[in-house]
């Protein structure tokens, strides 16, 4: 093309671009990779198909296609995703949340229905998407969050910050719950732990497995390596009837329940996503742990 292209051009083009190179929904790519060099939103380009790109925006966009094509994740380029209708910051080396992890989140507040007041500790929190979400919809949440990456720790805070909640959220490192020996003053506790199996990483997608953090995917040989120390850990800091609520990959329902099971775990249940998947499993500790 002898002349600069128009919006409706650049996206068709680099559509075709994206398509040779095996990305995945190459048109939602092109679009929104093409807004951010913009400075809109997506939606806002279908305003101005016939707009008239200049060179500083397609210097841009050319070099955000590029990191595309090498399937860098889409929301790492934007530096930004969407949970729950709230924009989270994101950077290379932290996990992305998915859109299923949501319904964790709906989860936990379903199983902390008629409570005034709610504390809560979260394990693994990556870019802070659960603890931000759970504090920003309920004014009365307070809760502690932390990861064993010190990127993802400052990633989070300053998230729960950009939110207005570092008041109600501590956001720390740490490796596991150890320090934390405040026993039975929680009422739920709530993960995202890492539940790949190892031997199967190198066979995600490649926006997966080239990209997000090892750390934040793997799960041991089998995936379940972290459920057994939340489950401890759950035991010894919730109140009696205080929840535990985990997200897990599919086929791993029977096996976590199992595990809450033998740590002492009551009303255990599994739940699906939105594609029938098995996804969350969550229970109670007893009124009266055992031996009390």
């Amino acid at each position: 093309m002898n002349r600069a292209p128009t919006v409706i051009e650049a996206v068709r083009l680099s559509e075709g671009y994206l398509e040779r190179y095996g990305v995945e929904s190459p048109r939602l790519s092109a679009e929104h990779l093409l807004a951010k060099a913009l400075g809109c939103t997506r939606l806002d380009l279908y305003l101005r198909f016939e707009e008239t790109l200049g060179e500083p925006v397609l210097g841009e966009y050319r070099g955000d296609l590029r990191k595309r094509a090498r399937r860098m994740p889409l929301q790492y380029i934007l530096g930004e995703v969407e949970f729950r209708s709230l924009s989270f910051r994101i950077e290379g080396n932290v996990f992305i949340p998915r859109s299923e992890t949501e319904l964790l989140v709906e989860l936990a507040e379903e199983l902390m229905r008629g409570r005034e007041s709610v504390r809560f500790i979260e394990f693994g929190t990556g870019s802070g998407v659960i603890a931000g979400a759970l504090a920003a919809a309920n004014r009365r949440w307070t809760g502690i969050a932390f990861d064993v990456s010190p990127e993802a720790a400052a990633l989070a805070a300053a998230n729960i910050e950009a939110l207005g909640v570092p008041d109600r959220v501590d956001v720390l490192t740490s490796d596991g719950f150890g320090e934390f020996a405040e026993e039975g003053t929680f009422d739920l506790v709530v993960s995202n732990p890492p539940y790949i199996p190892a031997g199967e990483i190198d066979g995600l997608q490649e926006e997966v497995s080239s990209w997000e953090s090892r750390t934040a995917l793997d799960g041991g040989d089998d995936g379940l390596c972290y459920y057994p120390m939340i489950a401890e850990a759950g035991c010894r800091l919730l109140v009696p009837r205080g929840a535990l609520a985990v997200e897990i990959g599919h086929g791993q329902g029977e096996a976590v329940s199992k595990i809450l099971a033998e740590a002492g775990y009551i009303d255990v249940e599994m739940r699906r996503d939105y594609n029938g998947l098995e996804r969350m499993i969550a229970g109670r500790r007893p009124e009266e742990a055992e031996g009390d």
